[in-house]
This record gives structure tokens, sequence and C-alpha cells, in this order.
């Protein structure tokens, strides 16, 4: 029997310091000193870009111990884009270059020269053999579900297969669910009884391949894994076996045994991705099938026939995720030979902010923050070397068949979207590297049934460790009473009409009428352009407020400062006077509801509430979001005086350690009575400037 093991280690690009270090103390390392110590077992290891960056910088000792297994013959890198980019999500010219960068750090660190690359998140495309064509790259690993998918048996996914697009061909090497949720978290003569069990079928080879994580950053495993020494033991079985078992480089395999056949597989990723990808009823719908199925004996049966969504799903899924992934394409078009941009770019393009399973991903704003970081910095490049102080496009910009309208500056950027209530969704200080815009609604999602549910290791059923995906999902006991979700995809300049019985308490819960047809509404542009070094944008909607008609022009206005001027107009329509409240909503982060230097300042009153706040403060003409560690502030000034009404985003989400409630940004909402007779016309006007400090 031989075993091919392929195990691949990550962090992403804005992951904090002190969880490199965990990892590296508590996983990398120890891998690898006991790869070292048992000279027979040979792996296949991916390591991240971002994760050797850190591993040069803090400890190159490491990589100097990977070297010389390399050099011995006992580990093979595998390549792939470098900063861990889904490559099926990414432009064909990003991917390709990705992983070229890689192979030559591969080359120059190790003096070895890949032929094989891990698959970021196993997210396949039938493209991929044709855009991966000329980088020497030979062989890959996917799931055994994309094999089932494809029409195989589960009996006929142990060898290599070979695909092919337009001619370029690439081998594709199987790992199967089974021993990703047996290693580590069984003992390990399970393991081996299971691998015997495989050569007793007639089978000589299995693939393991899978997150290094596993063996002691997971929950439990360290101590499971390294402490109790699980890793040794298997190392040694593996050792003291060798008269059946033996370790096989991935690429030694991929090169020396025949194909199996030719194969075609469907985009696919793993089984829980694809549950994940789906919106919640579906998910919810999914699992109810395969664990009925599975209880009736059925589900290997039906298990090719069964399948979720694939990964672009997240970006319908979730707006944010694809006004990342909109963006990243925007830029990628016109980065061009600037290698300081595209290296930003390239950064911004790692996967694990895009979407949300098991892990954190999107719901972490600090690797949101590094996305638009990231993105910011090739765009404030890209700007420079244009020679443009003032840029207005219109396009679709998100690619939903509507067109969004981009305004950029030295200083300051912006997107607004006449067809969904007029609303910026993107307003980006340049020189400071912030979206202030970079938050998330709050959202339903699968798991959220599973709130109460009281945590159990189901997956360990007696010796071993729970694998994450059967951890069990409860957390604090009040989570349950903070599900609140929103109506809308959260943006700015969002226009609302309220009755005077809605509260601040009863907004932030969504708990309230809303009058008018505005928030969500279409906006008719009258004009977009640039004219004596000024933007200038003029929206219309005539809407109805209580069933009365009332028309409502912005005009949008930016220079080459940091500052946008948006001056409303409301006119009453209709043969009936008009009584209501105007708000104008606002979602900005301050990136953390507990650091004390970030807050809201009241200048007229030289007040302060904090972020974590629900509150409202009354008759006021200047707002101010102070973010002292980023040393910038977003002040906002009316041409009349306003009720300021506030409160925190926040999110409950599934990770790795439970439910987690999460700060996602600072919804605003400023409002002022209206009341107009029938022809007559009011105006109003907001000014936000962001100021540095």
């Amino acid at each position: 029997m031989n075993l091919i093991m392929v195990i691949h280690c990550h962090q992403p690009v804005g992951n904090f310091d002190h969880v490199f270090d965990m990892a590296h103390d508590k996983c990398y390392r120890p891998l690898l000193d006991l790869i070292e110590a048992y000279p027979e077992v040979k792996v296949g290891l991916h390591f991240s870009g971002p994760l050797l960056e850190w591993l040069e910088k803090r400890r190159p000792g490491t990589l100097e111990l990977m070297a010389g297994l390399v050099a011995r013959g006992q580990v093979e890198p595998l390549s792939g884009g470098f900063f861990e980019p889904l490559l099926a999500s990414i432009p064909v010219r990003d991917a390709k270059g990705q992983l070229l960068m890689m192979n030559d750090y591969l080359e120059n660190r190790f003096g070895f020269k890949p032929r094989g690359f891990w698959l970021t998140e196993r997210v396949w495309d039938p493209a991929l053999p044709l855009t991966l064509a000329g980088t020497g790259m030979e062989y890959t690993v996917v799931d055994d579900t994309h094999f089932y998918y494809a029409g195989l048996r589960p009996d006929e996914i142990y060898g290599r297969y070979v695909t092919e697009k337009e001619g370029h061909t690439l081998s594709l090497l199987a790992t199967p669910m089974t021993m990703r949720y047996i290693i580590p978290f069984k003992p390990v003569e399970e393991v081996l009884s299971h691998l015997r069990g495989l050569e007793e079928a007639g089978h000589n080879v299995a693939l393991y391949g899978d997150d290094g994580e596993k063996f002691g950053l997971w929950p439990g495993t360290y101590e499971w894994v390294i402490e109790k020494g699980w890793l040794n033991r298997f190392f040694a079985s593996i050792t003291d076996n060798r008269e059946w078992l033996k370790t096989i480089l991935p690429g030694e395999f991929a090169t020396s045994s025949p194909p199996l056949g030719r194969i075609y597989l469907p985009q696919a990723s793993y089984e829980e991705m694809t549950e994940w990808a789906l919106p919640p009823e579906q998910g919810r719908a999914l699992e109810e099938i395969i664990s009925s199925l599975k209880d009736q004996g059925r589900w290997d049966e039906w298990r090719p026939f069964v399948r979720g969504g694939v990964w672009d799903n997240f970006l319908v899924k979730y707006d944010e995720a694809n006004r990342m992934h909109k963006k990243m394409l925007f830029l990628s078009e016109r980065v061009g030979r600037d290698d300081e941009a595209r290296d930003y770019l390239w950064r911004a393009q790692c996967n694990c902010a895009y979407w949300h399973g098991v892990f954190g991903g999107l719901y972490l704003g600090h690797l949101r923050r590094a996305v638009h970081e990231n993105l910011i910095k090739a765009h404030a490049l890209i700007m420079e070397k244009s020679g443009d102080d003032l840029q207005l496009l219109r396009l679709d910009f998100d690619k939903d068949g509507a067109e969004e309208i981009l305004v950029s500056n030295r200083r300051l950027s912006f997107g607004l979207d006449p067809n969904r209530g007029g609303g910026l969704f993107d307003i980006c200080h340049l020189s400071r590297a912030l979206n202030l815009s970079d938050t998330l609604t709050r959202r339903p999602e699968a798991y959220h049934r599973h709130l109460n549910e009281a945590r159990e290791d189901r997956g360990a059923g007696g010796e071993g460790v729970a694998s994450i995906h059967d951890l069990g999902g409860a957390g604090d006991e009040d989570l349950a009473g903070l599900l609140i979700f929103d109506r809308y995809t959260k943006a700015s300049l969002l226009d609302h009409f309220l009755e005077a019985e809605a509260t601040p308490e009863g907004y932030a819960v969504n708990e309230y009428p809303e009058s008018g047809d505005f928030v969500q509404g279409r906006y008719r542009v009258e004009e977009a352009s640039v004219s004596s070094g000024e933007a200038f944008i003029e929206l219309r909607r005539r809407g109805r407020v209580d069933g009365l008609d009332l028309g409502v022009k912005k005009t949008i206005r930016a220079g080459k400062d940091s500052r946008v001027v948006v001056d409303y107009q409301f006119e009453c329509q209709g043969n009936e006077p008009i009584s209501t409240r105007y708000g104008c909503e606002f979602n900005l982060t301050l990136y953390s509801d507990k650091d004390q230097e970030r807050y809201y300042r009241i200048p007229e009153t030289g007040g302060r509430r904090e972020v974590p706040e629900i509150g409202e403060e009354e008759d006021l003409t200047r707002f101010e979001l102070v973010n002292g560690p980023d040393r910038l502030c977003a002040i906002f000034s009316f041409s009349r005086p306003v009720s300021a009404w506030f409160f925190p985003l926040m999110t409950v989400s599934k990770s790795e350690k439970g439910f987690e409630r999460t700060y996602q940004g600072s919804s605003l909402l400023f409002l002022h009575p209206i009341n107009l007779t029938p022809g007559q016309k009011t105006r109003f006007q907001i000014q936000l400037e962001l100021r540095e400090l």
C-alpha cells in the first residue's frame, strides 16, 4: 500500500501575528520536527505565500529545516497561487502569474522545481488545465466528491486520472473524505486498519490531502496530536509496518503510475463547501436530505447525485464579498506592468475573506480589512501613475446588469449605485488605505438553528478528538437573542422616511415602519460628469411616502480633496401635504467596538458616545467618527439641525471555537422633519469630510 500524504499549511494575508506564532509553535514546527525524526516518512507539503513570508522574517530556521528535508528527498514542496487565491475565481493572467511566482520561490529557496500544486479549497473549474498551461504543473489534488459528481463509484477513485482542456492535460489525485475525517481524529490503530482494508480490497494507493492545521491548531488537536503523541505514533506505525505500507511522494506517484483513465470533472469543491455556498434555507434542506439518506443507509448510492452550490454562489449570498471580488477584477484590468500595484492586487486575492463556512472568513473584519487595504494601495498607485487628479466612470462595476458610478481622486474614492437607493457602497481614503464602507450586513445563516444546542464532540465517538466539522455550535446562551437580520444590504446615503413613533432602539433591531419606498428604490441618473475640477452626479426619483407622491433629487459633488457634498431637494408632487421624518442612513466602520480610541464625538456639546451604544443625540449640525489608531476622522456637517441615531452592527457567526458575536460596523441615521404642501420644495445638505489626524 502506497500512502500519499499532501499537507497544506496556510495563514491568510492580514491575520494577526500572534496567530502565526501560535500556529508555528503548536503545529508547523512540531510537524516538521516529527517528519525529520522519521526518515522513511515522505510527505508533500504546501506552505502558502503569506506563511512563507512570515517564516522568512520570523522563523527562518524552520525554513532551513524544511530545505533539509527537501534535500534528502523526504519532502516534496507543492506550488500553488502564492497568496492563496482561488485560481478559478481570479483572472487567468493573475492565476498563472501567482503560480509562477510560487514556482520561482520554491526553486530559489529549496532548489526544487515543483510539478504539482495545491488547489486552494479544492475549488475546481474545468478550465484550469488551460489556465495553467505553460506553468509546468503536472498534477493536483481534489476531493473524492469531485470524482463522484463525474460518475465514479467510491472504489474507483484510488489512483491517477487525467483531465484536459483544449488538449492541455493535468493529472488528478483524489483525497477521500473518509481519510480527512479519521486523520488525525481517530486512533492510529483505526487509521491503519482502514488502510489495511483498502489494501485487502485490491487498492495499492491511498491519498490523504488536507489542512496541516489539523495537526495542532484546530480545537483539541494540539493536546491529542502533539502532546499525547498521535502524530508520533502514526509516523512510527508507518515505519513499523514497512512490509506492507510505505509513503510515497505525490509527484513520484503521478509520474510513475499509469493513469486509470480520462475524466472530466464538473465545477466543484469539497462537500461541506457546497453546503455553505447555498442560501440558508437550501443549505438546511441539503443537510437534512443528506442526514436522511445516511439514516436510510442509501447515502453511498445517492451521493453522486446530491450536491449543493458552487463557490461562486458566495458572491450572490454576500454582496460584500462580491464588492471586493469585483473591485479586484476592476483593478486587475488596470495594473498593467506596475509590479508594485500588482503585488498589492495579488495579496488582495487571498481567498479567505471572500467566503464563509465553519471558519470566520468573511465575518472576520481584520481579514476583510487586509483585502481592502491592498486593493486601495493598488488603486492609489494606479491613480498616481495615470496622471489624473479626478476620474468619473460609469460601468457595470458589480456585474449585476446595471450601471454604477465610480469617482476617484488622489485622496478619496467612492462607488454609487443608482439602482439600489442611490447609495454609496464604497467610501475609501486612499492615503490611509481605509475603506470606511467595510461593513457586513446581518444575515441569517443555516447554522443559526444550532445556536442553543449543547456543544458536544459528536465526531469523537470514544477515544480520539472531534473534527471541527463535528463540533456542536453552542456559545454564550444570550447570543440567540442577538439574531437580528437586516432587510437589505447595508450601504450609505440611503433615504428613509419614518413615522413619529419610530425609535432608535426599534430601528436598530429592524422593528420600525418604513413610510417610503426609497431605501432600495431605483434613482434615475440625470447627469454624471467632471467639469472644472469637480465630479457632479445628479439623481432623481419620484416615489411614495405614506401613499403620497414625493420627488427626491440628490446631487453628489466631489472635488480633488477628501470631501463629498450631497445636496437634497424634496418636492411634494401630489395634491395632499406630506408630513414625515426624513433620515439619511450611513454604514461605516471604526474597526472595533472595544478600542477606547475609536468613538463618536459631538463637537457642539463636547460630548462623546461609545461605539457599542444604541443611542440618539439631538439638535446637531455636526457629528464625528474618530478613529484614533488609524489617524482618521469622518466628519459629518448638516445644513439644518438633525437627530443622530447610532448602533453597532453585530453579527452572530460560527467559527472553529463556536459561536461569536462580532462588531461589523456602525450604522448611523441622521433625521430631520419634512413638512410640505402641494408643490412645495425644501432643501438639505450633508457634507462628509475624511480628515487625517
